[in-house]
């Protein structure tokens, strides 16, 4: 055992929850060789049962179960143990699950399949970062922060956390007066909450529009606690020189002779405001101690404050993507109906987050000469081999994917698919552009799959493109227009990266074809299912180390004027 896996001089307990009993095994074996104490359970109800019994430091669970999912299982747990922390993974992943495991407060958020190096460094670190908490909450006045922070966790809000966290400092520092400034959700615009007396509740609230970031200030001044007695000695007046900062951090309350203790809002991105305590003239000074803990509180106040800065920056990213509820449908149905639903994802990624984790373990008892270890492993990792192969055979009954057609316009289902996919990881540094038809293409067609059709080309010209590092701009063009026989209409996905070899031209979408080193082919098969479900026709051109381009020419299909076309 070493000082890396103890919480408080013991050693750190972990509940492990999921509903593959391989992967519940290998978890174990990795963790276990690392040093903690680990507990198995292969669904909810097990995990509740030995959480109620006995104390664990974490629980390190699956999201998708079939009893009941990762998210709902930790809230249950927590009502059990308030302290439990958090880890989930999961081999499926969108913006509604992170969301929900940030709320969760989880310490990490590991994507299956995971590397075992990458396992045991999320779990070391959140065991640094308890351990850490926990010498912390030692102290009083740490105990009186996690107050604070009990009560944070019920503020939604950043006027409400700024009221609260304002009356919770000036209680703590008895200070008589107390105000805080901080950025709004307004460009350019500082918000002021103030209140002069002490336990009172009558906050002063307003704001002030800017002609620049005063925020953007990096001074080393603001690494610690400052007192000033005059504008003129604030790092913000020494940076700008402007007469507006007075009306930003001299309080409404302050009076000639008051000392103002000033304390930065830090995150970790950017400053976020300052707290501001006022003392008259004759009060002794504040201890070291209590300038401590309005240090300790400032940071947790900054942490909320980017928390909540960071949850309004994801709404925004929500409402760019036109409604957002009927798009998770549409895709989720694409995924289902395409054989490369969630449920799919999750299984495969099972399949192979044990392979590779077999083989790294493997690795690691090679390095500490563990021979007689080495053929558990590898059994096992050949047993999911096979079991990949039978998965990945099954899918290539496509008898059932067959199309629910409904009134449609191709450029929205286009420009959809198109927001959706911009946003990921994957498309940064590359430029997507959507050149429609100057009229809307209205037909009938399945939604679903035309999104899964979409999404198949767009990945795979992004992947195109990211293996490709000579292109000066990576872009990507999907242009949609009426045939000239006004009976059909076409989409096509044009790219620069790295293209198809003539070999490779005539088989791809016909059989089990792809150029990736982890592919597996099914995604071009899906394609060519789907077009042909429409009574389309496909036309590929690509030369190598230059480019493809993908057309499909669909027939259109009258719409009775009662029905209406989704927008």
């Amino acid at each position: 055992m070493n000082d890396n896996n103890q919480i408080n001089d013991r050693q750190a307990k972990f509940i492990v929850v999921d509903d593959e009993e391989i992967v519940l095994s290998l978890v174990r074996d990795a963790l276990e060789d690392s040093g903690y104490h680990i507990e198995l359970a292969n669904g909810s109800r097990e995990a509740l049962e030995k959480i109620e019994k006995e104390y664990f430091d974490f629980i390190l669970t699956d999201i998708r179960m079939p009893d009941c999912d990762g998210i709902e299982l930790v809230q249950k747990a927590r009502q059990i143990n308030p302290s439990l922390g958090v880890i989930f993974m999961t081999g499926y992943a969108n913006l509604g699950t992170a969301k929900d495991a940030i709320k969760e407060g989880a310490y990490d958020y590991i994507m299956k399949p995971f590397e075992l190096n990458e396992m045991r460094q999320a779990v070391n670190n959140a065991v640094r970062k308890k351990q850490k908490d926990s010498e912390k909450a030692i102290s009083s006045e740490l105990n009186r922060l996690s107050d604070l922070n009990q009560l944070m966790y019920t503020v939604g809000d950043r006027k409400s956390l700024i009221r609260l966290s304002l009356g919770f400092a000036m209680m703590q520092s008895k200070a008589p007066k107390g105000c805080i400034v901080y950025r709004t959700d307004q460009e350019d615009e500082i918000g002021i909450i103030s209140v002069d007396k002490l336990n009172g509740n009558e906050f002063k609230e307003s704001t002030i529009k800017c002609d620049k970031d005063y925020f953007e200030l990096s001074s080393n001044e603001l690494e610690s606690p400052f007192f000033v007695s005059s504008v003129n000695d604030h790092p913000l007046y020494k940076e700008f020189q402007d007469k507006t900062i007075e009306q930003i951090v001299i309080p409404s309350w302050y009076k000639s002779g008051d000392r103002l203790i000033n304390i930065a809002l830090k995150g970790s991105r950017k400053l976020y405001g300052f707290v501001i305590m006022g003392f008259n003239e004759d009060e002794d000074s504040l201890k070291g101690s209590a300038i401590k803990f309005l240090s300790i509180t400032a940071n947790q106040i900054a942490i909320s404050l980017e928390n909540i800065a960071l949850l309004e920056e994801t709404r925004v990213a929500y409402r760019h993507l036109k409604d957002l509820q009927d798009q998770t449908i549409q895709l989720e149905k694409m995924a289902t109906k395409g054989q490369l639903s969630a449920e799919i994802g999750h299984e495969l990624n099972n399949f192979l987050g044990v392979v590779t984790g077999n083989l790294s373990l493997m690795e690691h008892h090679l390095g500490k000469g563990n021979y007689e270890e080495l053929g558990r492993y590898l059994k096992s990792a050949i047993d999911n081999l096979g079991n990949i192969k039978k998965f990945s055979d099954g899918l290539m009954d496509f008898s059932t994917l067959s199309a629910t057609m409904e009134p449609c316009d191709i450029n929205n289902v286009v420009n959809d698919t198109i927001e959706y996919l911009s946003t990921q990881k994957r498309f940064d540094n590359i430029k997507i552009e959507f050149v429609p038809s100057p009229e809307s293409i209205f037909t009938k067609a399945d939604i679903g799959q035309l999104q899964q059709l979409l999404y198949n080309l767009i990945y795979n010209s992004a992947d195109a493109l990211n293996e490709k590092s000579s292109v000066d701009e990576k872009k990507i063009e999907i242009s949609s227009v009426y045939e000239s026989d006004g009976e059909k209409f076409s989409i096509t996905v044009r790219d620069n990266g790295s293209g198809i070899s003539d070999e490779f031209i005539d088989i791809a979408f016909k059989e089990r074809f792809t150029t990736k080193e982890t592919g597996h082919g099914l995604g071009l098969m899906v394609c060519r299912r789907i077009i042909e479900n429409h009574d389309g026709k496909l036309h590929v051109e690509s030369k190598h180390g230059e480019g493809t381009i993908i057309k499909i020419t669909m027939p259109l299909v009258s719409i009775e004027s009662s029905q209406e076309i989704p927008v």
